[in-house]
């Protein structure tokens, strides 16, 4: 009988590790030295093994050390999401920790570093058996950096967190050893804290904990009376920021401040001479006993808004209290400083904010930094594993804090009157629907910058909404009151979350949209918007906006221009709304004022998103364009083309962190071309003939966009097969390829390199003299774009218009008339292309273009291999969409038709990427 009844008080835990919890107690003295932004310290750790198991050694966070160079998770991270600042940053502006020398009981303990250098290993004399304490203790060195994410300084102001040797995690899945990182916070054990800072004097000090020194307390008591005096009627808010506001000489004399924290799993503070102060107290919940002192410490910059920071903590508090579970701590507080790492981080009974830029944007911010201390301090998820525990759920309340403050305030953007957008759920499908979103329960490390803010904070928020929607808002806070009491100070898993969602028959649904990307576990989230049932007329709008219960079509006016067709003025009508569509069209018709002729372009697309693990979409896609290529002719219909195209992509999936793309291509390419018809007897006939070709590519792209080091690299093989009917059919089989690279050696600014290869596999005219419109060529005009791939300000025009190049084939930057035998081939292209950005404050560069092919001077002649190249300086503008080439030398040929054209305003080549810059070409590849 007793076998029997302990097997059944152990069967929840077979399968698992019983859950345990290290005890862990911190003595730390540090002493702050603003000569030279460092703090000295000495810290003693009381560590108590209660794992069923010994421990040979102890993983430790040496997080100071991620700010030490270019190297570390952090750095790394840094420039997957595009930020450069830390990687140029000067030495002397970094950070680390050193001066380390471990003693366990008294006695020297070896210690070394992981791969990454803010991560180290102690490794014990002798095993710590369970239920044993050791103590270990140490000093560091910090050299505090320049604020590039929450450990930091601007001037003499600090933000002192992630500061202190620190033991990771152990628990019944063993060490959770973890780099520091911007984006991914934090899993860390909970522990009893006294900490004592010695410091000038004269500065004023926000910290988790109590402050124990009565002197101090009355001192920051006084300064709170003066502020909320001078405040009363303050208005005014101060525009140059908080780094300009000038720094008190510091005291000579120092003082040292304790502060005792108790069951908190980490400790921050933040130091400055310039902190206003305002304080308060509250009751949590009705009938508490002991009232919670309420803190603000801030600079002048945004007092205005500040002087009401206090009512501000002390109704969030509430909130939380109310509907999430009891305040547990003795005190909260708010402070304003610099910050780097988003607009706020809280910490155990503090909370750090950046500029607000309002009133309600602080009480926001302040209320969801507030919330983390349930989610985050008194829960402490694994966030580095399971983001949304965290963020997603304390985004859920936050928002239904600013539904009862802030009504007007829903998360929606007012586009027009009467006309919102709930950002959420556009951001939410948007990635969706182009396959790019991942499952929130991603690790952190692992989700891209979009998709850690959309998995992390806004799915897990929609979710939840949907969830109080079929259960309602009071049964949906009964079971976050249950999970919250049952799990306080244990660190709860997304296992332990679901199952207490269990007595709300939601478990299923939230797990699966928790860990899938699979759109059928969503009603108001998936494909059709809620209330949308069988056919509906369209509704017709000038402004593309969301998606609404009808179907919408958009019409805009549209104006342009080409030298060939003069002013075009028309209509564009499509379905695009600010997210992807399933099947979206366009239909753009155009008047040409000079060709008197109706122009323009059409097409539609349709995505298939994820059809497999391994592919994030396929898009199927056609169009048609019509457009004349000649001066403006005499006879209607004459010198105008079609193009019709249809085209298959298959995009591959790609783990973010990779930061890679890819995709197989197929497209059928039919041009028909119009062009004047002649008698016998050399008479322009009214009938136009018809000059007709296919166009067959299969290729392959991949890039890396790595923010430093880019690369990319392609291949395509090409058939053309012409007209039966014409004089020289020219069919071709040829193969390209490309690669790319290029280097950041500073801010902006690149050198970069690309290597073009083609070959013709076969070719009809391979033993003739080059046609324009079949050959490799090295400058890339209108008249090379013989797949009407490009848009042209003029096509076959002279002057300036043969001005406009583009990068196809060889790219080179030299304006070449296409009337000369110039740079082309039958037979083979191989090409260097290299840019330079200049170290100057202007977008000012250097290029040089060097490219060798076969060509014959005449039919049935052997080939030469001719070898060109031309240099000169470049000027990048619109975010490198606009370059401006001018050719300063150059081989004697180019030289000499360079020196043909005229003065240098005529030697001058541009690329304008007009098709790049068609809004939804480029916006659905953001990053």
């Amino acid at each position: 009988m007793r076998l029997l009844l302990l097997l059944l008080l152990a069967a929840p835990l077979l399968g698992q590790t019983a859950y345990f919890q290290q005890d862990v107690r911190y003595t730390i003295d540090v002493r702050l030295d603003d000569r030279r932004d460092e703090l000295h310290g000495d810290i003693r750790i009381a560590y108590t093994n209660n794992a069923p198991e010994a421990l040979d050694s102890i993983v430790f966070h040496l997080w100071p050390r991620a700010f030490s160079g270019a190297h570390t998770a952090f750095a790394r991270q840094q420039l997957r999401n595009g930020e450069t600042e830390f990687h140029f940053a000067d030495p002397e502006a970094r950070g680390t920790m050193d001066s380390l020398s471990f003693l366990v009981d008294g006695q020297s303990a070896r210690f070394a570093f992981t791969r990454e250098p803010d991560i180290g290993v102690l490794h014990l004399n002798e095993p710590l058996a369970t239920g044993r304490t050791a103590t270990i203790a140490t000093p560091f060195r910090v050299k505090i950096p320049e604020s590039f994410s929450r450990l930091g300084h601007v001037g003499q102001s600090y933000q002192i967190t992630q500061w202190y040797p620190k033991p990771a995690v152990y628990d019944r899945r063993g060490w959770h050893g973890m780099p520091y990182l911007d984006q991914g916070e934090f899993y860390s054990e909970f522990g009893d804290f006294t900490v004592r800072i010695t410091l000038p004097a004269n500065y004023r000090v926000a910290a988790t904990g109590v402050l124990q020194e009565a002197a101090e307390r009355d001192w920051l008591l006084e300064l709170a009376d003066t502020t909320r005096d001078a405040l009363a009627n303050y208005e005014q808010v101060i525009a140059y920021g908080y780094v300009q506001e000038a720094y008190p000489p510091s005291a000579s004399e120092t003082k040292t401040l304790t502060y005792t924290a108790k069951r908190v799993h980490d400790f921050a503070w933040f130091a400055d001479k310039r902190f206003q102060v305002l304080h308060d107290t509250l009751h949590p919940r009705a009938g508490a006993q002991d009232a919670v002192d309420v803190w603000s410490f801030f600079t002048r910059t945004e007092s205005a808004y500040w002087k009401s920071s206090t009512d501000y903590l002390k109704r969030a508090v509430r909130f939380y209290s109310d509907h999430v579970g009891p305040y547990p701590y003795p005190q909260v507080t708010g402070v304003q400083s610099a910050l780097s790492a988003g607009a706020g981080m809280e910490y155990p009974m503090i909370t750090v904010i950046g500029l607000s830029g309002s009133a309600y944007a602080l009480d926001e911010v302040l209320a969801h930094e507030i919330g983390h201390n349930w989610f985050y301090g008194v829960l402490g998820s694994n966030e580095r594993d399971h983001p949304w525990m965290d963020e997603g759920l304390n985004s859920y309340y936050e928002g239904r804090y600013t539904q009862e403050f802030y009504p007007q305030h829903d998360g929606r953007i007012q586009l027009l009157p009467g006309r919102e957008l709930a950002v959420d759920e556009v951001a939410y499908r948007y990635l969706a629907r182009l396959g790019r979103d991942e499952a929130p329960d991603t690790r952190s490390d692992s989700l891209g910058e979009y998709n850690y803010w959309m998995g992390a904070y806004s799915k897990p928020n929609l979710v939840l909404n949907e969830v109080e929607q079929r259960v309602g808002r009071e049964r949906l806070d009964e079971a976050f009151r249950a999970y919250y009491e049952q799990w306080r100070f244990r660190h709860p898993e997304p296992e332990d979350f679901y199952a207490a969602l269990e007595p709300l028959g939601e478990a299923g649904y939230v797990r699966d949209a928790m860990t899938t990307v699979d759109e059928g576990a969503f009603n108001r989230l998936n494909w059709r918007p809620e209330g949308r049932t069988g056919f509906t007329l369209p509704k017709l709008s000038l402004l593309t906006d969301g998606e609404r219960t009808r179907p919408q079509l958009f019409v805009s006016p549209l104006l342009g221009f080409n030298e060939n067709d003069g002013a075009l003025l028309g209509l564009a009508l499509h379905n695009r709304t600010l997210e992807p569509r399933k099947v979206e069209f366009l239909l753009a018709p155009m008047y040409g004022f000079a060709s008197k002729e109706v122009v323009g372009f059409a097409g539609a697309r349709y995505r298939i998103v994820r059809p497999a693990d391994w592919l994030r979409r396929v898009e199927i896609s056609g169009g048609v364009q019509r457009f004349n290529d000649f001066d403006p002719p005499a006879v209607d219909g004459i010198y105008d083309y079609d193009r019709w195209a249809l085209r298959t992509d298959f995009y591959f999936d790609h783990p973010v962190i990779t930061e890679r793309s890819s995709r197989l291509y197929s497209q059928l390419v039919h041009i028909d071309q119009r062009r004047p018809a002649f008698s016998g007897a050399g008479d322009l006939l009214e009938d136009a003939r018809s000059v007709r070709y296919n166009l067959l590519r299969v290729g392959y792209r991949s890039a890396v966009e790595r923010e430093i080091n880019p690369a990319r690299y392609g291949l395509q093989l090409e058939y053309r097969r012409g007209d039966p009917d014409a004089f020289i059919s020219a069919d071709y089989f040829r193969l390209d390829g490309e690669y790319a690279t290029g280097y950041q050696y500073r801010p902006g600014k690149f050198l970069s390199g690309r290597l073009f290869a083609g070959y013709f596999l076969a070719h009809d005219l391979r033993e003739r003299t080059t046609d324009p419109t079949v050959s490799f060529s090295l400058v890339d005009n209108a008249a090379s774009d013989y797949g009407y791939d490009d848009l042209y300000l003029g096509r076959s025009q002279s002057g300036w218009y043969q001005q406009q190049l583009e990068r196809r084939q060889g790219g080179f930057r030299a304006p070449i008339a296409a009337a000369f035998p110039y740079g082309r081939s039958n037979d083979y292209l191989a090409v260097l292309n290299l840019d330079g950005d200049l170290p100057l404050p202007v977008p000012i560069g250097i290029y040089f273009d060097a490219g060798t092919y076969g060509f014959r001077s005449t039919v049935n002649s052997d080939p030469t291999n001719q070898v060109k190249w031309v240099g000169g300086l470049s000027l990048n503008l619109l975010g490198d969409r606009f370059h401006l080439y001018l050719p300063l030398v150059a081989d004697a040929e180019t030289h000499n038709l360079l020196e043909q054209r005229g003065n240098l305003l005529d030697r001058l080549a541009f690329r304008l990427n007009l098709t790049g810059l068609l809004p939804w070409r480029w916006i659905d590849e953001l990053p």
